[in-house]
């Protein structure tokens, strides 16, 4: 369904209600499951540029929500128009660092208050919490429960053990995945990446207990994506 409200849209945020994001794109022949923390951000903007250049006007961003579709999950290999259909995933490490500086870290800093889509964890998240004890609350959540920004990937590509979109892209080989989806569609290249937390500092973050959570916590995504999993730094 295509959803306008800013009141729907965040209900269907919540873990129990939560769909597929889909950005709907007949006129480039493309369909996109949006992955929070995996270059989600850079692939908007950039169908954004192209929807501008076909419009001849500068649309402003809220013009995207034309183009999105919440969708269960069975449903999204049956939409119509059939159309390629891909995302990008990215290794649970990084991306679970970029989730706690979007969510935590920075909301703290600048003096605002948590997401409201945390309240249904109770105390478990707090923005008093450091990136440990922020690991330990995403391992004690089960991925039904999940709010989307740190849901296994998983679980929005794969239903039944079958997986439901015709292309996975790595956001750490992102030129080599976009070169693909080019080969698709009609949605052209990217100018540059924007808000990729790199691998290289892991070491600032992680230990052998958190190493060990996460690769529980996200076994199916490293076994799926083909991630290296990592003991120790």
């Amino acid at each position: 369904m295509h959803l306008s409200s800013a009141l729907w849209r965040a209900a269907l945020k919540w873990p129990r209600l939560q769909r597929l994001e889909v950005l709907d794109l007949p006129e480039f022949g493309a369909r996109i499951v949006q992955i929070p923390k995996a270059g989600s951000g850079t692939i908007r903007m950039h169908v954004l540029r192209r929807l501008r250049e076909v419009s001849g006007s500068d649309l402003p961003k809220s013009h995207l929500w034309r183009h999105v579709r919440f969708v269960k999950p069975e449903r999204l290999p049956h939409l119509n128009p059939p159309q390629f259909t891909f995302a990008f995933v990215r290794s649970p490490y990084p991306r679970l660092v970029s989730c706690y500086r979007h969510k935590i870290a920075q909301p703290r800093e600048r003096g605002h208050r948590i997401s409201p889509l945390f309240a249904v964890y109770g105390g478990t998240f707090s923005l008093r919490m450091d990136f440990p004890a922020f690991v330990r609350a995403v391992a004690s959540v089960p991925d039904r429960r999940a709010e989307k920004h740190f849901r296994s990937q998983t679980a929005f590509l794969y239903h039944n053990g079958r997986l439901l979109v015709d292309f996975v892209g790595h956001l750490e080989r992102f030129d080599e995945g976009w070169t693909e989806v080019c080969r698709q569609t009609n949605l052209g290249p990217v100018a540059r990446a924007y808000n990729v937390t790199g691998d290289a500092d892991l070491a600032a973050w992680y230990n052998p207990e958190l190493l060990g959570l996460v690769n529980d916590r996200y076994r199916d995504d490293f076994n799926a994506f083909g991630y290296e999993v990592t003991t120790g730094l």
